[in-house]
C-alpha cells in the first residue's frame, strides 16, 4: 500500500486552469452490513448513472480519526459548460462525461464510520475505469494521503517491488441512464469475462547497471514458439507524482489489459504485444530515454519474447510527457516504427519548426489526439498543422476530456481499435 505522509495536497502542472477542489460528506442512512471491504459495483435505480460503487475501506492503522475517498476522475463534465462547471457525481444526467487532471477538481468523498476500523461511502459512477485512493487524518492532525485500497491493491511489479499509484473501479454502461452519445459506452474498460491475457512484470538491467522495470501484456494464447512474431507496441506514461512505479500506469489506470482483452476477444484487434517502462527516472532527458529503449529495452524483449524486430512490427505512443517522448521518437526514429500515437503533448519550439529537416516522416502511419479540455490540446493541435503544412497524412482525434486517464483510456480503444496494424 502507497502511502506519503504529508500536511496538504500540492499539484505541480504544466499548465494550471483553475482550482476547484470538491468535497462532499457520504449522507446518512445506506447499509453497509452486507459489503465487504474493497469496492463493490450494482446496478441501482436510485442512482442517476444507474450505478452506484460502494466503497469500504479497511483501516490498517486502526486509528484515523477520518477517512476520505477521493478521486480527479468522479467529477463530470458538459460540452456547453466546458471544463469551468464541475458536476458532482450525485448531480449526474445522461451525456456527461468524466475528466479531470487539468488542476485540482479532485472529489473527496468524508466515508462514514462503521467500526473500529471499516468506513464506507457511496457514489453514483457512469461507464468505464475509474482511480480511486484514500486520505486518512491521523490522530496528530496529519494526513496520509495517496493510500490505495488494500482490499482492492494497485498494480505490483512482483520483480522490483515497485506498485502503481492508484487502485481502480470499473463500471458497466447502460444507455438509459447514461445516453447514446460518442464516447459514453466505456465498455471496453472494464475487465474481459474469458479469454484474458496476461500482464507479466519483469526487470531488466539498464545502461548504469541498474535494475529497471518493465511490464508486458501478452494476449491470450500467446505462443513463445509460435512461426510469425507477434507484433509490438512500446508505450510510454507522463509525468507523475511518483517517479517509481511508472511502468505499471498504463496497465493499471489505463486499463490496457482490459482494453487489449475485449478488442482481441471481439476480432477488432490481432493479438499483439504491448511493453511499458518508466521513463520519468531520467528526468524526461530525450537522449538518455531513447539510448535505454533502443540498446536495453527492446534487445531484452526481443530476446525474451517471440516479437517483430523489425519496423513494420514495432509501434510506439505515449501520454503527456510520453507524448512528448513518442513524438521525439517519429522524429528522430521514423525509421525504426511503423506507428505512432502522439497524445496529450508534442514537441515544441525549434523541433516543431524544423520539422521539415527531419528524415522519413511520411512513411510511418501517425496518430494524434488530446482532450477538448486537456491542456496539451494547443501544441498536439500546432504538430497537426504541421504535419499538414508538410503534406503527411495523420489522423487527428479529439476527445471530450481533460488531461486525465478518462482520455487516455479512450485514445488507446480507439489507437488500437481503428490505427494500429491496419
Amino acid at each position: 500500500m502507497k502511502k506519503v505522509l504529508i500536511l496538504g495536497i500540492t499539484v505541480l502542472m504544466l499548465c494550471s486552469i483553475f482550482s476547484n477542489t470538491i468535497f462532499a460528506s457520504e449522507s446518512s442512512g445506506v447499509d453497509y452490513a452486507d459489503y465487504k471491504p474493497g469496492v463493490t459495483v450494482e446496478a441501482n435505480a436510485a442512482s442517476p448513472t444507474g450505478y452506484y460503487a460502494t466503497f469500504i475501506y479497511e483501516d490498517e492503522t486502526k486509528a484515523a480519526t477520518k477517512v476520505e475517498l477521493y478521486s480527479d476522475t468522479f467529477h463530470h463534465f458538459t460540452i456547453e459548460d466546458g471544463f469551468t462547471r464541475p458536476y458532482k457525481p450525485e448531480e449526474y444526467k445522461a451525456g456527461m462525461f468524466p475528466a479531470g487532471g487539468n488542476a485540482d477538481t479532485t472529489y473527496y468523498v468524508t466515508m462514514e464510520k462503521l467500526g473500529k476500523n471499516l468506513w464506507g461511502a457511496r457514489v453514483p459512477l457512469s461507464s468505464g475505469a475509474f482511480v480511486y485512493n484514500f486520505r486518512i487524518t491521523n490522530p496528530d492532525g496529519t494526513t496520509t494521503a495517496r493510500l490505495d485500497d488494500p482490499n482492492n491493491p494497485t498494480l505490483l511489479n512482483t520483480a522490483t517491488g515497485i506498485d502503481s499509484l492508484s487502485s481502480m473501479v470499473y463500471v458497466p454502461y447502460n444507455s438509459k441512464t447514461m445516453g447514446t452519445g460518442e464516447w459514453l459506452d466505456r465498455s471496453v474498460e472494464l475487465p474481459c469475462k474469458n479469454k484474458n491475457g496476461k500482464v507479466k512484470t519483469v526487470a531488466y538491467t539498464g545502461a548504469a547497471g541498474d535494475t529497471r522495470g518493465l511490464a508486458v501484456y501478452l494476449p491470450h494464447g500467446y505462443n513463445e514458439n509460435r512461426k510469425k512474431p507477434y507484433k509490438v507496441l512500446y508505450l510510454s506514461h507522463g509525468t507523475s507524482g511518483d517517479k517509481l512505479g511508472n511502468e505499471l500506469r498504463w496497465m493499471n489506470e489505463g486499463a490496457v489489459a482490459n482494453i487489449m482483452d475485449n478488442l482481441i476477444a471481439d476480432g477488432t484487434a490481432e493479438p499483439f504485444v504491448v511493453v511499458t517502462m518508466n521513463n520519468q527516472d531520467f528526468g524526461w532527458d530525450y537522449k538518455k530515454i531513447e539510448e535505454d529503449q533502443f540498446e536495453h529495452i527492446m534487445p531484452y524483449i526481443e530476446a525474451n519474447y517471440n516479437v517483430y524486430n523489425t519496423p513494420e512490427g514495432r509501434a510506439y505512443a505515449g501520454l503527456s510527457a510520453g507524448g512528448i517522448t513518442a513524438n521525439r521518437m517519429y522524429f528522430n526514429h521514423a525509421d525504426k516504427f511503423a506507428y505512432f500515437g502522439i497524445w496529450s503533448y508534442t514537441v515544441t519550439g525549434n523541433e516543431l519548426n524544423n520539422i521539415g529537416t527531419y528524415s522519413n516522416l511520411d512513411k510511418p502511419s501517425v496518430m494524434v489526439g488530446a482532450g477538448t479540455w486537456d491542456f496539451g490540446l494547443k501544441p498536439v493541435q500546432d504538430l497537426s498543422a504541421a504535419l499538414t503544412n508538410e503534406g503527411i497524412e495523420h489522423d487527428y482525434l479529439e476527445i471530450p476530456a481533460a488531461h486525465d486517464w478518462e482520455v487516455w483510456q479512450l485514445f488507446y480503444a480507439k489507437f488500437v481499435e481503428d490505427h494500429l496494424w491496419k
